[in-house]
């Protein structure tokens, strides 16, 4: 195990620097709760005025990054290949961007494995995700339905959401579901006699998700009420107003009822405890570098 950490490092070392360089930093002043509960971290106060909240925490974000970076290469790779290449195949470029897939491919398959291999003190952290991901209530079906309207009308308000939103948890459902087939049919492409079959279900796949994958991007980079989450995802952090105002109804993480009470107004001197009571994710330790 000691030398698989040490591969996981050199492998995800160019991701961690440039995803989590504002956590880095804070990581340095961070404490915890003692034991046997371990609470979310706690980063001092550098400003009153720009006060942030863990969204998600550092294990979280390098899983993420580990499937969506490989994800969008093989997506963008086969978009070029279907509808400039398939049509006139002697089009030049052509080996550049298959094996750029094919090379992609291989990162969407092991990437993720590295992460959790890197982050394997987190798996209650990612077993609760999966438990959030999965649990709807009668709200997530009225985002759904009113999330178009919003987009277009701020005036629409949409109903409360957990820890993930509904579009986000279609999103996480969808790559439970497909990450297990886009890897064995994808495989399954490369062998002769049944590479035809492998690559219409390989395709089909990624029909069906495009609406998700999109509208996924468009949340995220596009929408100006959500946009401030990708924050969350690059450094962790977020807004506290904004988070509470778009996560208001999320229940504390399975642990948070055994954390101590911790004061609500403490002295500014004092270090700012990152999301005590309105935790969106089990205690634990940040994962080990």
């Amino acid at each position: 195990m000691r030398y698989a950490g040490r591969l996981t490092g050199i492998y995800l070392a160019p991701v961690t620097a440039y995803v989590f360089p504002a956590e880095e930093a804070a990581m340095a002043t961070a404490t915890h709760h003692p034991a046997p509960v371990r609470a979310c971290p706690t980063i001092q106060r550098r400003e009153a005025s720009s006060e942030k909240i863990l969204r998600f925490h550092r294990s979280e974000r390098l899983v993420h990054w580990a499937i969506a970076i490989p994800f969008l290469l093989c997506f963008s790779t086969a978009l070029i290949l279907v509808f400039v290449y398939n049509p006139d195949p002697s089009r030049p470029y052509r080996a550049v961007f298959s094996w750029t897939h094919r090379l992609s491919g291989v990162a969407f398959i092991i990437g993720p494995v590295l992460a959790a291999i890197r982050c394997r003190g987190d798996f209650r952290l990612h077993f609760y995700n999966i438990k959030e991901a999965w649990r709807w209530t009668l709200d997530d079906l009225k985002w759904l339905a009113l999330m178009g309207l919003a987009a277009v009308n701020r005036r629409i308000e949409l109903p409360e959401q957990g820890k993930f939103n509904a579009g986000e948890k279609l999103n996480f459902m969808m790559v439970m579901t497909t990450y297990p087939l886009y890897i064995l049919t994808g495989l399954l492409v490369w062998l002769p006699g049944i590479a035809f079959f492998s690559w219409v279900l390989h395709v089909g796949m990624a029909v069906v998700a495009t609406p998700l994958v999109l509208g996924h991007l468009y949340m995220a980079v596009l929408n100006p009420g959500s946009r401030k989450a990708l924050d969350g995802m690059l450094s962790g952090f977020v807004d506290r107003q904004w988070a509470k105002h778009h996560w208001s109804s999320s229940r504390p993480s399975p642990s948070a009822d055994a954390r101590p009470r911790q004061p609500r107004s403490p002295p500014a001197s004092s270090a700012l405890h990152v999301m005590p009571s309105e935790c969106r994710s089990p205690g634990h330790a940040p994962c080990s570098r």
